[in-house]
């Protein structure tokens, strides 16, 4: 007897409704598959080289940092040379994608630069071409004092710089200098004239301060198409608080190391037709044997008040000639009366002491004098109040 499925016609009507569900019923064709378009790769951008400053650049600050750059790319080679063919050294940055000059410029000069980067394809571009760096009018050469002879300097030491040229724009100047103390001191740039700069804190310096002083200014337009030739580093050390004391009334000096007295001279200074000048004096350079002459300050050797005399144990003590020296001739005035050209006369022996245990740097100050010392007179800085020399820097006028 043959089956019967009797499901079959079930299963046909589901097969039919899904017909119709799908569209294919009522002679509706069923839609197409749609098939996604193919992707296409993004090109590979070319290397791109350029150059800070711009290759054609000139009248370039040779400060300015030279750097080769490569965009969508990596530097494979690059070589910059002066016009006598000297290379310019240089490093790439670890990404090779920057190449950075690792010396100054030269005045004057036209460098050439020429580069090659490769981009992510493999591809190879190159650059050429020049910059010219600045043609100063002339050069200056900036003097700092202490320098390396004099490594360790008393507590009334200023910073000088002096230039052979004049600076027109100081605060370009002031930009470029810099003192770091150790421990920290507050001080200031001061201008005497155009062609020297002092810095000193408020008061003297602390005994045993280290000093660092940076006169960046080399490629430093100091106006008036002058350039700075050199830059200068310069440490120093403060040694003990010496000041030595005397009040023209009294005749006797007396000598301080750290606010202790150690030794008193008898002495004699200026007499009333050349009195010694009141104020703080810094001894400025010291010989042992020193020929006096009063044509050194305008008087002629063979006029009125005129000489010209040897002595030994000269501390100078200013520009205008005021010096400690050994005065045998005046030992019987020393102590009572002033009778000298100016200078502080002592004793052979007593000047002998002073020459070996003072020193550069190192403070004399005198009172009830003549009037006061010059603040440009040597290092007569002391004998400016503080906010005048303030006022002095180009940054800070009139703080």
């Amino acid at each position: 007897m043959p089956v019967r499925h009797r499901c079959a016609p079930f299963a046909l009507l589901l097969v039919v409704l899904a017909g119709c569900q799908s569209g294919v019923d009522g002679g509706q064709a069923a839609a197409p598959a749609t098939t996604a378009a193919p992707t296409t790769a993004a090109p590979v951008p070319a290397a791109v080289i350029s150059t800070d400053p711009p290759l054609g650049s000139t009248g370039v600050d040779p400060v300015t940092p030279l750097r080769v750059l490569a965009g969508h790319g990596t530097l494979t080679a690059v070589t910059v040379t002066a016009e006598d063919g000297t290379p310019l050294p240089g490093a790439l940055d670890p990404a090779a994608g920057t190449w950075t000059a690792a010396a100054d410029l030269g005045y004057g000069t036209t460098y050439a630069v020429q580069a090659t980067a490769t981009d992510a394809a493999g591809r190879t571009s190159t650059a050429s071409g020049t910059v010219g760096t600045v043609t100063p009018r002339t050069l200056t050469m900036p003097t700092v004092f202490p320098d390396a002879d004099t490594p360790v300097v008393g507590v009334g030491q200023p910073v000088s710089i002096t230039f052979d040229e004049d600076v027109t724009d100081r605060a370009a100047v002031e930009r470029r200098l810099s003192v770091v103390t150790t421990p920290h001191v507050d001080g200031s740039w001061s201008w005497l004239s155009d062609r020297t700069v002092h810095y000193r804190p408020a008061a003297y310096w602390p005994a045993h301060t280290h000093v660092v002083v940076d006169a960046d200014l080399y490629g430093v337009d100091v106006g008036d198409g002058v350039h700075g030739q050199a830059s200068k580093h310069v440490e120093f050390d403060v040694g003990p608080k010496k000041v030595g004391a005397v009040d023209a009334t009294e005749h006797v000096l007396r000598l301080y190391v750290d606010d202790q007295l150690v030794q008193t001279m008898p002495t004699s200074l200026g007499k009333p037709s050349s009195p010694t000048p009141s104020g703080t004096y810094v001894v400025m350079q010291q010989s042992r044997h020193y020929t006096m002459d009063s044509s050194t300050y305008g008087v002629p050797i063979d006029a009125p008040g005129g000489y010209r005399t040897d002595v030994e144990y000269a501390s100078r003590l200013s520009n205008s000639g005021i010096f400690v020296h050994a005065a045998p001739w005046s030992v019987g005035q020393q102590g009572y009366r002033n009778v000298s050209h100016g200078c502080l006369n002592v004793s052979t022996a007593d000047a002998g002491w002073f020459y070996e245990n003072f020193g550069r740097g190192d403070v004399v100050e005198v009172s009830n004098a003549g009037p006061r010392l010059a603040g440009s007179d040597g290092f007569g800085d002391w004998n400016v109040g503080w906010d005048e020399w303030v006022a002095g820097s180009a940054l800070h006028p009139g703080v």
